[in-house]
């Protein structure tokens, strides 16, 4: 086996939303709300101002959730003997490190259907989630590449540059 050969997977959600469109779609939607809402404003319906002022300040607050979660990446990197996932997010970056032989990849079934499947990397009674903003079918494909590269309990296939 070559020396230094390496799997490199990087997870980042689903976020097309960019602070300049985030702007542009709610300004464009102020504006125009703003609109009908004075039209009725003026026919004598003042009490639907202050439930567009609730509307838009949820919708601001909406957006800006969205706009915070594009921050958030997780890089999984694997080598002949580790596991590591650097997990980057507003509040900085967090590098947790498993041993390839030791570590063990489990997908856990949901306590109820209404919750997501939580994937995990485990080893010496440390366990890391990985993928939570992943579709249930993205988390599953993802769990079956993971197992075949770190392999079961005191496993450590070899890795491979093929694609599972």
């Amino acid at each position: 086996m070559e020396e230094g050969l390496q799997q490199r997977i990087v997870l980042v959600p689903n976020c097309s939303l960019t602070p300049k469109s985030a702007a542009l779609f709610f300004s464009t939607l102020f504006i125009f709300s703003l609109c009908f809402a004075l039209f009725f404003v003026l026919q004598g319906l003042w009490p639907i101002l202050p439930f567009w002022g609730l509307e838009m300040l949820v919708l601001g607050f909406a957006l800006h959730l969205s706009l915070k979660r594009r921050l958030y990446r997780q890089e999984l990197l694997l080598t002949d003997t580790e596991v590591s996932i650097v997990t980057t997010s507003r509040a900085g970056e967090d590098k947790q490190q498993f041993s390839r032989h030791w570590a063990k990849v489990r997908l856990r079934s949901p306590r109820t259907n209404l919750h997501p499947s939580r994937l995990t990397i485990e080893s010496h009674g440390r366990a890391l989630e990985i993928g939570q903003f992943l579709t249930e079918e993205e988390r599953r494909s993802l769990a079956r590449r993971l197992q075949a590269l770190v392999g079961r309990l005191n496993e450590s296939p070899p890795l491979e540059w093929s694609h599972l």
